[in-house]
């Protein structure tokens, strides 16, 4: 399944929630301890890993059209442990 084959306006929204909880947890690193901090790191987690689920190989396109049109970069950098599911 290849990115480009899914409906253009459902990988445009998770482009713009990605955006979202980007820009929430960077303009929450003011405090990196805090628990709004925490709670945008793990929002962020939860979104990419429901990429992953979903999208699978093509899920990092999405995460990589976030980054791109933010400037800033995912905490923690890596894909999400577990992050590839099986059926």
């Amino acid at each position: 399944m290849h990115l480009a084959l899914q409906n253009a306006e459902t990988i445009n929204r998770l482009v713009e929630q990605g955006e979202f909880l980007l820009k929430f947890h960077d303009e929450r690193q003011k405090d990196p301890a805090g628990m709004e901090t925490e709670f945008a790191r793990g929002e962020l987690r939860g979104w990419r890993s429901t990429l992953h689920t979903l999208y699978r190989d093509y899920a990092e396109d999405i995460v990589n059209r976030v980054v791109s049109q933010t400037s800033l970069t995912i905490p923690g950098g890596g894909v999400p442990s577990g992050a590839t599911h099986a059926f």
